[in-house]
C-alpha cells in the first residue's frame, strides 16, 4: 500500500493512541494533533496530508468542522471521514462525495476499514 499521510485529531488521548497504531499497523503515515489548533498548526506548516479524520467535539476554539474548512481549503478532495458521540453536531455540514461519517462507540477496525476504502476511492 502506498504510504497515505492521515491527520487524526482525536482529544481523547487513548482513543487517539489506539487509532494512530491501528492506521500504523495497517501501513498509514499517520500525524496526530489533540485539538484543533494543533491540527490547524499541522495545516498552516504547509504538512500535506491525503485524509483528514476528526472528532468533531474538540476542546478550544476550533473544532472538528473547522478543521475540515481548512482541510478541504488547502486540498478540495481531500477526504474526510468524521466521527462523534453526539451526531447532531454534524449539522452545519453538508457532506459530500469524500464525506464519511462515523459515530462513537466504535471499533478501531471499523475505522481503519473507512479509511482503506476512501483512500482506495482517491487512489
Amino acid at each position: 500500500m502506498n504510504q497515505f499521510r492521515i491527520l487524526l485529531v482525536e482529544d481523547e488521548h487513548l482513543i487517539r493512541l489506539i487509532l494512530s497504531e491501528a492506521m500504523l499497523d495497517d501501513g498509514f503515515d499517520v500525524t496526530t494533533a489533540s485539538t484543533g489548533d494543533e491540527a490547524m498548526q499541522h495545516l498552516r506548516n504547509g504538512a500535506v496530508f491525503d485524509l483528514l479524520l476528526t472528532d468533531i467535539q474538540l476542546p478550544g476554539a476550533t473544532d472538528g468542522l473547522d478543521v475540515a474548512r481548512a482541510a478541504r481549503n488547502n486540498a478540495p478532495d481531500m477526504p474526510i471521514i468524521f466521527t462523534t458521540g453526539q451526531p447532531d453536531r454534524m449539522d452545519p455540514w453538508r457532506p459530500g462525495a469524500m464525506d464519511m461519517f462515523i459515530a462513537k462507540p466504535y471499533r478501531p477496525s471499523d475505522v481503519c476499514a473507512a479509511v482503506r476504502r476512501m483512500v482506495g476511492a482517491t487512489a
